[in-house]
């Protein structure tokens, strides 16, 4: 396997058809076939199915290109590596969060890094659960800040970072504003915003509701936790979330209440595989920390002080 065949792979996925492809590698369309051809019978996989004029990844191939992105992502940012060698600066700190993290803690943790570390460079991606683990394993960054699960990379670091309540989501003016704790059979009465399956928080909101013998029925499923917490704000529905997520919103077009009974949150931070802890890193996982007890006080409980 060769590397111009991932990329002519990736150009199919990214384009949707050989003829947009082939335009992009500068190769002519039976080249491009060609390689995708060989790639195929070279794996024994079926990459792509056609429809309607467009060429359309298999479950398998959806797999493949996951782990291709993976591999054609280090090689696009070995330019920038070589160039920080050259220079002889301070490395980029690479830094990843689910989106629900992102604007409410990683951002302005960020803030207070900067101060301590004027010259750092860094970069910040956001990814969902089902990818964060798998690229840190592959050494693509140096720390993430997740939901907790079960950790299905022996060689990734895993640290407790907090705990905190999950809180039932309600607009201004639902009659769910009125208690002061909501149980899944109350919340059952009611349009109900749940991520997708086989997310982690669709996970959870299944957990609590199959506790209480109560079926959950969503009216409405997405895959960004931001997103939900978007759609309770214009009153579609109510949802369950942590207190940090829901403060990427306006705080005024909605209220938080405790579930009955209450559910635990638990975060964590991950790290490559060769962890080695530098002053910037120990630096980062202070503020992160900091923000967190800033933002939450006593509605989080710091499980590390590392």
């Amino acid at each position: 396997m060769n590397i111009k065949k991932l990329k002519c792979f990736r150009a199919v996925v990214i384009h949707g058809s050989l003829v947009a492809a082939a335009d992009v590698m500068n190769l002519s369309q039976p080249a491009t076939s060609r390689l995708i051809s060989t790639l195929e019978d070279e794996l024994k996989l079926k990459l792509f199915k056609r429809e309607k004029r467009r060429l359309v990844l298999t479950p398998e191939g959806k797999e493949f290109y996951r782990e291709t992105e993976k591999i054609l992502s280090n090689l696009d940012d070995l330019p920038r590596i070589v160039q920080e060698i050259k220079a002889g600066g301070t490395r980029t700190l690479r830094i990843v969060a689910l989106a629900r993290l992102a604007n409410s803690l990683v951002s302005p943790a960020l803030a207070r890094f900067v101060k301590e570390h004027p010259d750092q460079r860094f970069s910040v991606d956001v990814r969902g659960h089902r990818d964060i683990e798998q690229w840190v394993a592959g050494r693509h960054y140096d720390i993430a800040v997740a939901l907790t699960k079960p950790c299905n990379h022996p060689s990734v670091i895993q640290r407790p970072f907090f705990d905190t309540d999950a809180m039932v989501m309600i607009p201004r003016g639902h009659p769910l504003e009125a208690l002061e704790t909501v149980s899944p059979a109350q919340m059952a009465e009611h349009d109900i915003i749940a991520l997708a399956p086989g997310l982690r928080p669709r996970f959870q909101m299944e957990e609590i509701f199959n506790a209480a013998g109560v079926a959950l029925d969503c009216k409405i499923e997405t895959t960004s936790s931001v997103l939900a917490c978007q759609m309770v704000v214009e009153g579609l529905g109510v949802t369950i979330i942590d207190r940090l997520a829901a403060l990427a919103v306006d705080q005024s077009r909605f209220c938080l209440r405790p579930l009955n009974p209450n559910y635990r949150l638990q975060f964590v931070l991950l790290f490559p595989p060769g962890f080695e802890e530098t002053p910037a890193t120990t630096s980062l996982v202070r503020c992160l920390r900091d923000e967190v007890a800033s933002a939450l006080g006593e509605y989080a409980t710091l499980t590390s002080d590392a």
